[in-house]
């Protein structure tokens, strides 16, 4: 019976490794996929920060535009106005 015992000893010994080994490797998995999630969301979240930033960007250089095509508009009915010699409509 003893001998069993013995004999069964390696087995039972490599069994051990065997599953501390995939057990370690489930959790060595685990953790390389939480980094992947981790960097992922960092990247999204930057990309979301950017995009935010152009649109602010965008926003202010279109208002811009129409401030200065509003102004050339004006520019362009007084002259108009010169050149034809009438006097332009008084506002309210």
């Amino acid at each position: 019976m003893a001998y069993l015992v013995l004999l069964a000893l390696p087995f039972l010994l490599l069994g051990g490794l065997i599953s501390w080994a995939i057990e370690w490797t489930g959790l060595l998995v685990n953790w390389l996929r939480d980094r992947r999630a981790r960097r992922a969301a960092r990247i999204e979240a930057e990309l979301d920060r950017t995009q935010m930033q152009l649109r602010a960007t965008i926003l202010q250089l279109a208002n811009q535009l129409g401030g200065d095509a509003h102004e050339a508009r004006k520019a362009l009915i007084r002259e108009s106005f010169l050149a034809s010699g009438k006097v332009p409509p008084t506002q309210l």
